[in-house]
């Protein structure tokens, strides 16, 4: 990489004159990448490789403003002063977004020109794009790596090298390092140095939220920041309710929710149900469990797949299913419901901010099930004290544990239950009724797996 750099992101430093050699690969952010990038400016990255080498492309990530033919912001790619692509959109379903594929540029020069106005009405979190030499290996392109990439590394005595990475902090390889390295061996084939020569996948990392924080929620509960409950989806149209995001396609939320909804619309990334900004994700099929009853609740539990890629992000992220070796329920545990449902009375109107708050986890035996019949694939939660409750327009959406603030590297968020039913007065010396979701890990796997 050689010329002028006004603002960059590689995998080394360089001062912003800097005359640097020639580089196999590197890394270009937008200023600010996660954050979104800000109104009018106007930056420029010349990236070189060296003689013999063309420059590859691979764009992990691009949300820049969309607009007819990219007029407002844009990233332009460059090449012997002629423009070859200009880039904008949210998803490689917009007209003029790139997509995830490499793209080669037939030079070993080329210039990125990122310009934005101050038109911008929403936060955009702009792109982050890795170059890479390619054309001289024996072994040939190494394959695209999906919510990843791959970059050339020089090695001793001429070897290729090349190591798959996955897009941190919002994937990762699974039970892995963070890098996978491969060797271009006598073979012609890439080999990798522990000898698996298959490339995992980059999966979501669940459980993880922007920020650690205290408080109260839903019925009684307090208001939510921005990335706090990462998770949470909202279904505002005809019923109010919500879902938690449990992948980068699925979602988990309760049967009585979706019963006969085919094609529901759900927002991501909110805390305000009139926040502009918000991501918009369409269902592609609902899988309601087989064994639900509409009338006792049995087996309230249904699994959202979505049409297309949820882009992950600061605020939206998956929360993690719970595993089979903990404790169904741990009596007394406090854990954290959310929801945009009503909080202040039966007959309140819903909230049009997510609410969130801490409620204590119960046996059945704890509980006031009324005419219902509670079984083993429920348990109860609240806080009769405070009066913490989920109420009407908290359907589906997520009990958590643990408590909202405690979560960490070492014990992300996991959903242990969902919202189903309870009585008609929220939080009034009572307790809510949640689907036990430890009891469905093989339903939700296998369904996940299957479609």
């Amino acid at each position: 990489m050689a010329g002028k750099v006004l603002i960059i992101s590689l995998l080394w430093a360089c001062v912003n004159v800097c005359e640097c050699e020639p580089a196999m690969f590197g890394e270009v952010s937008s200023p600010q990448y996660p954050q979104p990038y800000p109104a009018d400016i106007l930056e420029q990255w010349d990236l070189e490789v060296p003689q013999g080498y063309q420059i590859q492309l691979t764009f992990n990530h691009l949300d820049i403003e969309p607009s007819p033919n990219c007029y407002h912001d844009s990233l332009k790619v460059v090449s012997d002063k002629k423009v070859l692509w200009k880039f904008c959109g949210q998803s490689s379903k917009d007209r003029f977004h790139p997509g995830h594929k490499p793209i080669v540029v037939s030079a070993n020069r080329l210039q990125l020109f990122f310009q934005t106005d101050d038109s911008n009405p929403k936060s955009h979190m702009g792109f982050i794009v890795s170059y890479q030499a390619v054309g001289a290996s024996d072994c040939g392109e190494p394959k695209p790596l999906l919510n990843g990439g791959v970059r050339f590394i020089s090695g001793s005595n001429n070897q290729s090298i090349i190591e798959y990475y996955c897009n941190e902090p919002f994937y990762t390889f699974e039970g892995n390092p963070n890098v996978r390295r491969y060797t271009c061996a006598e073979d012609q084939q890439w080999r990798a140095d522990d000898r698996k020569d298959n490339i995992p996948p980059c999966v979501p990392v669940c459980g993880m939220n922007t920020e650690v924080s205290f408080g109260g929620r839903v019925f009684g509960g307090k208001p939510a920041r921005l990335g706090q409950i990462p998770w949470q989806l909202l279904h505002n149209a005809y019923t109010i309710g919500g879902a938690s995001l449990i992948s980068d396609y699925w979602a988990l939320t309760a049967a009585h929710l979706v019963d006969r909804n085919y094609n529901m619309t759900w927002l991501a990334g909110i805390i305000d149900v009139q926040d502009k900004n918000a991501v918009t994700v369409k269902t592609e099929k609902i899988i309601i469990h087989p064994n639900y009853h509409n009338q006792s609740f049995e087996n309230d539990i249904a699994l959202i797949k979505m049409s297309s890629k949820v882009p992950l992000g600061p605020n939206i992220r998956p929360v993690c299913l719970p595993t089979k070796k903990h404790e169904p329920v741990l009596e007394g545990t406090m854990g954290t419901i959310s929801g945009f449902g009503r909080f202040d009375g039966p007959f309140s109107p819903p909230s049009k901010r997510l609410r969130y708050g801490h409620v204590q986890e119960y046996t059945l035996d704890k509980c006031d099930s009324g005419s219902l019949n509670s079984t083993d694939n429920m348990f109860c939660a609240g806080d009769d004290v405070k009066r913490v409750d989920s109420c009407a327009g908290d359907g589906g959406a997520p009990l958590f544990f643990p408590m909202l603030g405690y979560g960490t590297k070492e014990q992300p968020y996991e959903v242990r239950g969902i919202v189903s039913w309870g009585p008609s007065e929220c939080g009034k010396f009572s307790k809510s009724v949640y689907t036990k979701v430890q009891n469905y890990l093989d339903w939700i796997r296998e369904t996940m797996a299957n479609n």
